[in-house]
């Protein structure tokens, strides 16, 4: 076998087929000499069929990239090792589906720093427990909202998706440093939110709204797919904001004390409550 590898590759037809290719032939098929008459490796490259029309998405490619990795796996065994490489629309698949394995633990990171920030800023933590809530529901909604317009979880959505874990961040955020800063019961303080940042927060949706639509209407597919991102961002972040935060601050949000950190540091240290604690007048007496 391997004399009649060096008589092709020492060809014309192979000089045709380099040429052809561009020089990438070499790249795409060849073997590695062992000794003086041996073969360590040997390596070839396929062109698979797929549809001309074929959706430029990793979940469309994978139809296809699947029965070709089966049908080598069932070839390779411990006495034959073998390796596949992917090039063209395969190896945008695997770069896809990196990418939405990295946005979806860049999710994750992002919720866990948000809490710790609202965590140092508010000094409680069930506070920032409840402001994440929301944040995590309107990333929900806003990707289910993208699936419904007919987009895929591709490569683009891996990028935007990161994107809008820091818009989302920002109404919870506010809403829940100044039910932190406002006294009184639950409901007292959860009004006192709406009533000192309520507004600012409806206005900020509403710009971020408005600055999403012209790019419902542009060619790029890109910029179109960013717009509904923002869009729905803003209407979920709004709509979350006060028909979920609001709510669960008024019924589960702390008052007093509860969850602050400072109080639980004060007891573990040993010391008592500031607030519980009452101090009693002398009696004295009436001569």
């Amino acid at each position: 076998m391997r004399a009649a590898l060096e008589r092709f590759y020492a060809s014309a037809s192979y000089a045709l087929l380099e040429a052809k290719y561009a020089g990438q032939y070499a790249s795409r098929t060849g073997f590695l000499t062992d000794g003086d008459g041996g073969i360590k490796a040997l390596w070839n490259a396929f062109n698979t069929t797929m549809p001309t029309n074929l959706e430029l998405s990793a979940s469309a490619v994978s139809k296809y990239y699947h029965p070709w990795r089966e049908a080598v796996s069932d070839t390779c065994d411990d006495l034959v090792p073998c390796v596949m490489a992917d090039w063209g629309y395969y190896q945008y698949m695997g770069m896809t589906f990196g990418l939405i394995n990295t946005a979806t633990l860049n999710i994750a990171i992002a919720l866990i720093v948000s809490y710790v920030i609202l965590l140092i800023f508010t000094g409680n933590f069930l506070a920032p427990g409840l402001a994440i809530v929301s944040i995590g529901s309107t990333i929900t909604w806003v990707n289910a909202a993208i699936l419904l317009m007919g987009y895929k979880f591709d490569l683009i959505g891996a990028i935007l998706l990161v994107m809008i874990v820091g818009m989302s961040v920002d109404y919870a955020a506010h809403l829940t440093h100044f039910y932190n800063e406002a006294g009184g019961t639950r409901y007292d303080k959860a009004q006192g939110a709406l009533h000192g940042v309520g507004l600012s927060v409806v206005g900020g949706a509403l710009t971020t709204f408005c600055a999403a639509i012209p790019l419902l209407f542009t060619q790029i597919i890109f910029f179109k797919e960013m717009g509904f991102f923002i869009l729905f961002t803003a209407l979920f972040g709004l709509l979350f904001s006060f028909t979920l935060l609001v709510p669960l601050l008024m019924v589960l949000g702390p008052e007093g004390e509860t969850g602050d950190v400072t109080a639980l540091v004060r007891r573990l240290k040993g010391q008592g409550s500031t607030t519980g604690a009452t101090s009693e007048a002398p009696v004295g007496k009436a001569v």
